[in-house]
């Protein structure tokens, strides 16, 4: 009997949720907008901003949760470049206890990339 593999859930880590978008921007362009003020306020503000993982120019894992959870999923934050002019800003959230959880989650990190990469994008101070 073949075994359906349903999408978002792992076999260790509950439910998960990744995304990721590319912008026309260096690395370090990129991760200083991300931690300015401005890009804190888009995506830091739900998360706990003391990381179990931080990596300069590369990623950050911390706890996260939406307002009305009672539990908190594993946020990571991944900048990624093999080209000096693009950069990939990636967000992947696991330990999500649902797939209401991962629904709720992929509503909220889609919204969020479409805000950090147009703002981004609109931002002269990340230039």
């Amino acid at each position: 009997m073949e075994k359906t593999k349903i999408t978002g859930k792992t076999k260790d880590a509950g439910w998960q949720f990744g995304i990721r978008k590319s912008v026309p921007l260096k690395l370090n362009e990129v991760w200083e907008f991300l931690f300015s003020e401005n890009g804190i306020k888009l995506w830091l503000e739900d998360a706990d901003q003391k990381f179990s993982t931080f990596r300069q120019l590369s990623h950050i894992r911390t706890k996260w949760k939406l307002k009305d959870w009672t539990n908190e999923a594993t946020l990571q934050m991944r900048v990624l470049s093999n080209n000096k002019d693009k950069t990939t800003i990636a967000f992947h959230i696991d330990k999500l206890l649902n797939e209401d959880q991962r629904e709720e989650t992929k509503m909220y990190w889609n919204n969020i990339i479409k805000i950090i990469t147009e703002q981004i994008a609109s931002d002269g101070s990340s230039k």
